[in-house]
């Protein structure tokens, strides 16, 4: 190679370096062998065949140079592998072992975000590189920078006017435009900044939000601290300022979705752009509802205190602080104690806020509220109305503060014109009516479980307790109505017999009485329905199980939990204690024909723009089997017809009603439930004793020596119904159905078919039946003493006349011990109709007022227990 073409020094450095190849392994490997040892030697030893180049005079110094660097690299390449690999090798992460060590140099990235990393082994090389974080991250924020521009640009902070005044919320009947009441009527006297007290302000200050007048109305520290302890598993905390829930509560509303706190904070920001701070707390003070009706704090010391807001103690503001996050929950007079915790929390913030030193605090005492006074609103009967209209609201998910402040119209379910009649029929009552006894109705279609009036009492202010939804009483034989039901299910029709004497006692030692004893001898289901024959319907609750009334009630809308309600066998004589509004809805089952509905009282809520905030909507559930409910209103259209509630027909004026009266043991709570095809109405009257802890025996009023269901309940039903049906067409209800299940046996033992033969036989005319009915006709031929046959005879037509009394046969005629009569026969004389289990028939049946003084039906049965049970009502 010519001296022209040979590189400068700095080329061989480079080439020792290894960027080039060496022209063979061999040449290097022996140059760097003999370059190794010569260090310093100022000759060439680049070629290891000994050829040399020499140079000229002038450049014999760089050259000499040149060699001694070459010959070093030679002898530092001697101690690396000698094969290497290509740049694109190296690229792809295959360079041999040890190939990149002691060079001073990494692999080269193939892109960008260098991924996947370059030089990398699996599965190192899938891991993203600091470079690729960087860049997400970088275009993460500069993604939300851009969002939160958009944002805020796009965000309108209202006038509070919009929204902080005419937040009323009406209710009005089912008219919509008859108003029953208001929701919280706003009180507000707003006060200047400068009149709002500066204690108030303070002790706001420490307990909402300390760093108030530091941050731009959103506080990044407290929204940490609150996500912090969320995570941790504290008390959930929503990290708010002050600005934050001035616009909460008055421009969004509660916010949950990310988007909305998105605006919600951004809107905080803007007001406090806008607002001077001052001004901000003024109106926080001057809207917030701190409960018993009172928006503001001027209204909110009159309410508490009896006082003006600038009269306001240290304590008597930290107590109004104390109550902003939940007015009704902590006020004092709903919960003292979790109030006193609260109002001591606030007092300590400002000590640590330095607003009082501890010894101020210290000397503090819990201040005395007044006693809160009930919204005019709520006073007299609409009061419990407008009460149970806020419960059905807030078990739909309403807030309080929402209904309170947000402006809605809402309409119930309440028809004016019936809710007139139930207070008027009511206040109908005789006027020595004692003043503990209480009475409780509600009125329900049953097509749509639409509540259209009810009573509560006489005036919500001085007695919340609604007797129509609260109070609870036991409730006689107005159950058996599950056992009738219970027994059709089961496949026992409507003329099955059953042991109406008493006493009766079954197994386990339960004995059952009826009402004075009275004794039916065998009667039908229906006939013991129409009488409400106590031991009838026991015998037939052991027959078909107890469990199967339980069952049933709670089938046709009855809760579970009802104290009482259990599967022991006295539960067919009303030892359960349910609500009046409970047995409407009940009732209101076999109205519908065993659809079960619940009832309800709001129909729907409007938002201030006309929007609908809620729409109820009916859920039907089937109950029964449409042609056992019809049978079981067959059977309980005997009451009011021919048993204790028959005055109904001269009320009704002849249209149908089906019902069941019920009176308790001991005459404590008395009963009426029952409907028509458009209407189910439950009456319930108690007395409760002086502590409110249990029942006592109704007072007798009004003439009545005892206050039975047949009395002053079947009274208040027809005054409510015959008022309410007027105008209405007379619909009938359906007529007895034969179920396809009526498959048991009558439970009952067939009596001998004739009685001894008396000694003279009366002359039996054409009109007059024979002694035992048979299925020919009554002839003029004397009586016989054949034996009787061992067939039940079936009579033709009902007897006219009543079997000779037993006292008319003389003693020395007594018949045989054999042919007495079977124990389970009546001990008094039974009616003809009834006798040998004969066909039921009216000729010769006492009338019910000689059967039962007073009443008619008597006791119902409440408690009814194992140690024998009174009732007939």
């Amino acid at each position: 190679m010519s001296e022209s073409r040979r590189p400068s020094s700095g080329g061989g450095n480079r080439r020792a370096a290894g960027v080039r190849r060496t022209p063979s392994g061999k040449s290097a490997k022996g140059g760097a062998g003999k370059g190794s040892s010569r260090s310093g030697s100022s000759k060439s030893t680049g070629s290891a065949k000994g050829t040399s180049r020499t140079a000229s005079k002038g450049t014999s110094g760089a050259r000499t140079g040149a060699a001694a660097t070459t010959s070093a690299a030679s002898a530092s390449s001697a101690k690396r592998p000698t094969s290497r690999t290509s740049v694109s090798a190296r690229h792809a992460g295959a360079a041999p072992k040890g190939a990149g060590k002691g060079r001073g140099k990494k692999v080269a990235a193939t892109n960008f975000l260098n991924y996947p990393r370059a030089g990398r082994k699996n599965p190192w090389r899938w891991i993203p590189s600091l470079r690729m974080i960087v860049g997400a991250m970088a275009l993460f924020v500069l993604a939300g920078l851009g969002f939160a521009v958009w944002l805020y640009n796009d965000t309108e902070v209202p006038e509070p006017s919009d929204f902080a005044l005419a937040q009323t919320s009406r209710v009005y009947f089912a008219d919509g435009e008859t108003e029953m009441g208001k929701f919280s009527e706003i009180n507000r006297t707003e006060l200047p900044a400068d009149e709002i007290p500066d204690n108030v302000k303070q002790a706001v200050v420490a307990s909402e939000d300390s760093s108030f007048y530091e941050n731009r109305g959103v506080s990044p520290r407290g929204i940490v601290r609150a996500f912090v302890n969320n995570l941790q598993g504290g008390a959930r905390q929503g990290g708010s300022t002050i600005t934050m829930q001035y616009v909460e509560r008055y421009y969004t509303g509660t916010e949950t979705s990310y988007v909305g706190k998105a605006k919600e904070a951004i809107m905080a920001l803007k007001a406090d752009q806008e607002l001077s701070k001052d001004e901000i707390l003024s109106r926080y003070l001057n809207t917030i509802y701190f409960g018993r009706g009172a928006y503001g704090v001027q209204e909110a010391s009159q309410a508490y205190f009896g006082k003006n807001a600038s009269e306001l103690t240290d304590a008597e503001a930290a107590l109004l602080v104390a109550v902003i996050p939940s007015p009704s929950t902590y006020d004092p007079a709903n919960d003292p104690e979790k109030s006193t915790q609260l109002w001591d929390r606030v007092i300590t913030r400002q000590v640590a806020e330095e607003q009082m030193t501890p010894a101020e605090a210290d000397a503090l005492e819990f201040p005395t509220t007044v006693e809160p006074n009930s919204e005019n609103s709520l006073g007299g009967t609409n009061g419990y109305l407008l009460s149970q209209v806020r419960n059905e609201l807030i078990s739909e998910g309403f807030t309080e503060d929402e209904i309170n402040t947000g402006g809605f119209t809402i309409v119930s379910t309440i028809d004016p014109a019936i809710q007139e009649n139930t207070v008027q029929a009511v206040e109908n009552l005789p006027e020595d009516r004692p003043e503990n006894n209480r009475v409780g109705t509600v009125t329900m279609d049953p097509s749509t479980g639409a509540i259209r009036g009810m009573y509560g009492g006489a005036d919500y202010v001085t007695q919340a307790q609604n007797d129509a939804t609260q109070s609870r009483m036991q409730a006689g034989s107005i159950f058996k109505t599950f056992t009738l039901i219970a027994a059709l299910e089961d496949g026992y029709p409507l003329d099955s017999r059953w042991d109406g004497n008493s006493p009766k006692t079954f197994r386990g030692g339960w004995t059952v009485k009826n009402f004075n004893d009275t004794d039916y001898g065998r009667v039908t289901l229906e006939k013991a329905t129409t009488n409400s024959i106590n031991t009838a319907y026991a015998e037939a609750n052991l027959e078909i199980g107890p469990e199967r009334t339980q069952q049933t009630a709670i089938a046709l809308g009855l809760p579970e939990d009802t104290p009482g309600l259990d599967a022991e066998s006295s539960n067919v004589l009303g030892s359960a204690s349910p609500t009046v509004a409970e047995m409407a809805e009940v009732y209101g089952s076999i109205a519908s024909g065993g659809v079960h509905r619940d009832s309800y009282v709001v129909q729907s809520v409007t938002r201030p723009d006309g929007s609908s905030r809620y729409e109820h909507e009916t859920t039907d559930t089937q109950g029964m089997d449409e042609e056992v409910a019809i049978n079981a209103t067959v059977a309980l259209q005997g009451p009011p017809t021919q048993g204790s509630a028959r005055d109904l027909q001269n009320v009704m004026g002849g249209r149908p009603v089906a019902g069941k009266t019920g009176t308790s043991e001991s005459f404590r709570s008395a009963w009426f439930v029952g409907f028509t095809p458009q209407l189910v109405t439950a009456v319930g009257m108690f007395q409760p004793s002086a502590d409110g802890t249990s029942e006592e025996t109704l007072t007798p009023f009004g003439g009545e020596d005892n206050i039975t269901g047949g009395t002053f309940p079947t009274q208040i039903w027809g005054d409510i119904m015959s008022t309410s049906l007027e105008g209405e067409e007379y619909l009938e209800f359906p007529e007895l159905v034969q179920l396809d299940n009526e498959t048991q046996e009558r439970s009952y033992v067939p009596p001998p078919t004739q009685e001894p033969e008396p000694t003279q036989a009366p002359e039996p005319t054409q009109e007059e039946p024979s002694e035992e009915p048979t299925t020919e006709e009554p002839t003029t031929e004397e009586p016989t003493t054949e034996e009787p046959t061992t067939e039940e005879p079936e009579p033709t037509e009902e007897p006219t006349t009543e079997e000779p009394e037993p006292t008319e046969q003389p003693p020395s005629e007594e018949p045989p011990a054999d042919e007495e009569p079977p124990a389970d026969q009546p001990t008094e004389e039974p009616p003809a109709d009834e006798e040998g289990g004969e066909e039921e028939a009216d000729a010769g049946l006492p009338e019910v007022e000689d059967l039962l003084p007073g009443e008619g039906q008597g006791l119902g049965g409440g408690r009814e227990g194992r140690d024998g049970g009174r009732g007939g009502d």
